[in-house]
């Protein structure tokens, strides 16, 4: 259950100082007032304290408010300033879906993204359900996870997970108005009903507006949302939360650098989509109206709350969430237009007990079934016309594909004896991969998915792929002792599991299926090569708090197998698919730190060294050729990351300087593609008119720096295609703020 505690004064200064020094420590931190090192706030909690010695980073309503902007949408944006986390995006304000995240190297298509524990978004399409006005504390596990933590379809590179601000115990009201450069504009409301006498009853209701214009070429973004929480006691032993959530988000997408054009960045770095039409179909496809997206989400879920006794609780949460989507994007010389419907439906079912000899035993079940994409079964192309608009030219994909199903049943045993903490679990993952089959395009009508049955499409006999079940068994243990009290050691291991990427080897397959064929390679064929990549992660800490000093070092391992990766295969004339062939190894250590001095400064840093390398060269498919990645850095990995600032407090005055150094990467992994460091400054400043009013200022890349944020790469891509995002220049913003 969620935490409806109201913030006092002493809360809001614990909050500024630990908020802003995300992550020091492990998750059996003791509990804070209102935000913790490394837990989640008390109340409501079924156990009041987080007893796994498994990293994790905690970020509260202060951090929240302060690293995630003026917009208050993007789901990563406040994990910016965690050690090893790069999160890159050329939006200034996080409302684009242009965005990647980088976690001790690895890129985010095997982030697990939860709300509340539970994986309600799909893998693709949908955009940022939640205000972050409603999230209570977001919680980032970088390393290793306990067998109840990360339940998703792949967790390989890392956890985020959002807990979710329940209905308050009081009537209450907040209001929020943000202005900015890019004609940035947003509203927010939020309505707290308060305990209702007559039933028990909480409830909140927001809404929320958001937009602005790109800072270079033409289109915008806009985004609306609102939400609904109930909070319900029945009787005395049952306890009902319900969260429903409406997202509506529209937008132009930014175009993409060539690595040729970096070179001279300051001549590019405005480079985008035609703001006009020309007249000429080829270039026309590169107009901006032509490369947008859209999605309308609706999602709910709920967690039900038995109370067996004092210390066993039974726990039901089903969730359901629904995606409907369109995509514009430039094809060659046509425009492709991909529509997106998701339909996913699950539930976990969850026993947690606590023993008086110490012991805490959590066992559970997790099921979900998700309707496509990935990948796409509808896909459709067009050509500009004279007139500007958009001319028929044919299907480019046409499939049925069954629904994913996964289920994973998991459980975790936590002893504590004495001074140490000993956690152990198992999780068995099994993941259903569907039945696949495609069918001929040609000659096809433009109709509808739905309508174009009816026309009795030929079965594509190449392209026809069997259901297949992956299966894995993911343990962990941890140690957690306590030396001192100020001293204390931790230590963990977890595997983790990434799901195979199946979409991207179809639709490479459907693209060039007539060379393909002409080598006899089959879809069937290429899917049987790619398996689930599986990622032993080892962390070693030695927190050390004393008074206002908090020092965490942490050494981590990580060993990775079955990694996917894309190699061009000169036994097939130059052509390109997917392979689970490649082993990594990672490792490095993270220095993080803060020093509170009394109520006026708190200063706060972090530091990475890191690295990931190929361990052998990529074998290809023909079995001859192999691609030099042997010792390599893997793309869009720095070795060497820096962040850090302070926050100064005078009467209703505070000012947070902030910085981020991210070192070297490259784009490729043969390391041909080099992108130098670079260093932004951001600034922000807040001042109270009264305890209810406050004015907030932030200035984003404050010197104007120009510089390449997103690398839109994959750690599995070995061909140097890669897209680079300049990032975004100095930008502006204003909120203003009023709660009762």
């Amino acid at each position: 259950m969620r935490s409806s505690h109201q913030p006092t004064a002493l809360a809001v200064a614990i909050a500024a100082i630990y908020a802003m020094t995300p992550g020091l420590g492990w998750a059996a931190d003791a509990v804070l007032p209102e935000v913790t090192v490394n837990g989640a706030p008390s109340d409501g909690k079924v156990f009041t304290s987080d007893p796994q010695p498994t990293p994790k980073s905690s970020i509260g309503k202060a951090g929240l408010t302060l690293f995630g902007g003026p917009a208050q949408t993007s789901l990563y944006a406040p994990m910016n300033q965690l050690p090893s986390t790069i999160v890159e995006s050329p939006d200034p304000y996080g409302l684009s879906l242009t965005r990647n995240i980088n976690i001790r190297g690895k890129g985010d298509f095997h982030v697990t993204r939860n709300v509340e524990g539970l994986p309600l978004s799909g893998i693709v399409g949908g955009a940022d359900l939640f205000d972050l006005e409603n999230v209570e504390q977001l919680e980032v596990y970088r390393g290793g996870i306990a067998a109840n933590q990360g339940l998703g379809v792949s967790n390989a590179t890392g956890v985020v997970n959002q807990q979710l601000l329940a209905p308050r115990n009081r009537f209450g009201v907040l209001g929020k108005q943000a202005v900015g450069s890019y004609d940035f504009r947003r509203t927010f409301v939020r309505l707290d009903s308060g305990t209702l006498a007559s039933s028990g009853t909480r409830a909140f209701l927001s809404a929320s507006n958001s937009a602005s214009d790109k800072w270079k070429g033409g289109g915008d973004t806009m985004r609306n949302n609102a939400m609904l929480g109930i909070s319900q006691q029945l009787g005395e032993r049952v306890q009902v939360d319900l969260d429903m959530v409406y997202n509506k988000f529209k937008g132009n997408t930014y175009r993409s650098l060539s690595y040729a054009q970096l070179q001279s960045l300051s001549d590019n770095y405005k480079y985008d989509y035609n703001t006009s039409l020309t007249g000429n179909a080829a270039a026309d496809v590169n107009y901006y109206d032509f490369n947008r997206a859209q999605y309308e989400n609706y999602a709910a879920l709920a967690n039900i709350d038995v109370k067996l006794s004092d210390s066993q609780h039974l726990l039901l949460k089903p969730y359901y969430w629904k995606d409907n989507g369109i995509s514009y994007s430039a094809s060659g010389s046509t425009v492709q237009i991909w529509h997106q419907q998701n339909d996913n439906v699950g539930s976990v079912l969850e026993y947690q007990g606590r023993y008086g000899v110490g012991t805490e035993l959590i066992a559970g079940y997790w099921f979900q079934a998700m309707q496509p994409p990935p990948p796409p079964t509808d896909q459709m192309k067009y050509t500009v016309n004279a007139n500007g608009g958009l001319t028929y030219a044919g299907w480019a994909t046409l499939a049925k594909i069954d629904r994913f199903k996964f289920s994973s049943p998991y459980v975790q045993a936590t002893q504590n004896i004495g001074q140490t903490i000993v956690s152990g679990g198992l999780r068995y993952m099994d993941l259903g991969a569907p039945q696949m089959r495609y069918y001929k395009t040609a000659g096809l009508p433009d109709v509808s998915y739905d309508q174009i049955w009816g026309y009795n499409p030929t079965l594509d006999a190449n392209a026809a792929v069997a259901a297949k079940h992956h299966r894995a068994l993911l343990p962990n243990i941890g140690v957690r002792q306590e030396i001192s009290s100020a001293w204390s050691a931790s230590a963990s291991y977890s595997r983790k599991f990434g799901r195979p990427d199946w979409g991207p080897q179809a639709s490479n397959y459907i693209s060039n299926e007539a060379a393909f064929v002409a080598k006899g390679v089959t879809l069937q064929s290429l899917v049987d090569g790619v398996k689930p990549e599986l990622s032993d992660q080892f962390d070693i800490s030695v927190p050390y708090r004393n008074g206002g000093l908090t020092v965490v070092p942490t050494l981590f391992l990580a060993k990775n197998q079955n990694r996917q990766v894309m190699v061009v295969d000169p036994a097939l004339g130059g052509l390109s698919y997917y392979r689970s062939t490649a082993k990594t190894t990672g490792y490095g250590v993270e220095l993080e730190g803060g020093l509170d001095l009394g109520s006026t400064w708190s200063i706060f840093g972090s530091g990475t060294l890191a690295s990931e390398t190929y361990d052998q060269d990529t074998p290809t498919l023909a079995g001859g050729a192999t691609m030099g990645t042997k010792g390599k850095q893997i793309p869009n990995a720095p070795k060497l990351m820096l962040k850090g600032g302070f926050t100064y407090r005078w009467q209703d005055l505070s000012v947070s300087p902030l910085m981020r150094y991210v070192g070297y990467r490259y784009g490729d992994s043969t390391q041909t593609q080099k992108v130098g460091s670079y260093s932004v400054f951001d600034l922000n400043a807040g001042y109270g008119f009264s305890k209810a009013v406050r004015l907030d200022l932030t200035v984003a890349n404050l010197f104007d720096r120009k510089y390449i944020s997103e690398i839109s790469t994959n750690d599995f891509n070995l061909n140097g295609a890669t897209a680079y995002y300049a990032g975004a220049p100095r930008t502006v913003a204003a909120t203003i703020s009023a709660q009762y």
